[in-house]
């Protein structure tokens, strides 16, 4: 009976540690911290899903300006819960180390180039403590200027729906590792962002 019991609770113990892994929309467990992300893309201040691949003169009949062309950006909002808050552990350190977005073209567009997978590191870290939701907000890339000016050289301003699929590798303060995946969406091509008054040449 002792037997039994001892080779019970090894395998309690093995199961409260693994880590389970799942799709975007999903929470992932890793040493009791229950983990979910959700992506949201940002350009210039402001949320927008539409990448720009082509930088176009912008001008009001009097004035000609570049039109704003950079990095599209997004931001990450990563949520963490204990899973069984207890008296024994009442908090726990998060660490994000990296991420890596990799992207998909949709069904839609056949002609859709490849871009290339995209590795950043991203060392931050939270603290989680009791019941309760610790959210933190990150910024993170979505496309960057390497892969729109590559994309640009490949179809030019043609448009085309992708996923961008992010893998955040990080580990809790006991050094367990863990993975997280977040998806959102996106366009890309020749959008008009110049400025208010003015129109793409």
């Amino acid at each position: 009976m002792h037997k039994k019991l001892c080779h019970y609770i090894a395998i309690s113990i093995v199961f409260c540690i693994a880590f389970l892994g799942g799709c975007s929309g999903s929470s992932k467990e890793s040493s009791g911290v229950k983990l979910s992300a959700t992506i949201t893309p940002t350009y210039n201040g402001e949320n927008s899903f539409s990448v720009d691949s082509v930088q176009s003169n912008c001008t009001n009949g009097t004035t000609t300006q570049a039109e704003y062309f950079a990095d599209h950006t997004a931001t990450a909002l990563i949520s963490a819960s204990l899973i069984n808050p207890s008296n024994i552990i009442q908090q726990m350190t998060v660490y994000i180390d990296s991420y890596t977005i990799t992207y998909s073209s949709h069904a839609d567009s056949p002609g859709a180039p490849l871009i290339q997978s995209d590795t950043r590191e991203k060392t931050m870290s939270f603290i989680v403590s009791g019941a309760d939701t610790t959210s933190v907000s990150v910024t993170v890339s979505l496309v960057d200027l390497i892969r729109k000016i590559q994309y640009y050289n490949n179809v030019g301003g043609a448009l085309n729906n992708y996923t961008a699929t992010y893998t955040f590798q990080g580990h809790s303060e006991n050094g367990v590792p863990f993975t997280l995946t977040a998806q959102t969406d996106f366009q890309i091509g020749s959008f008009n962002y110049c400025p208010s008054g003015f129109t793409p040449i």
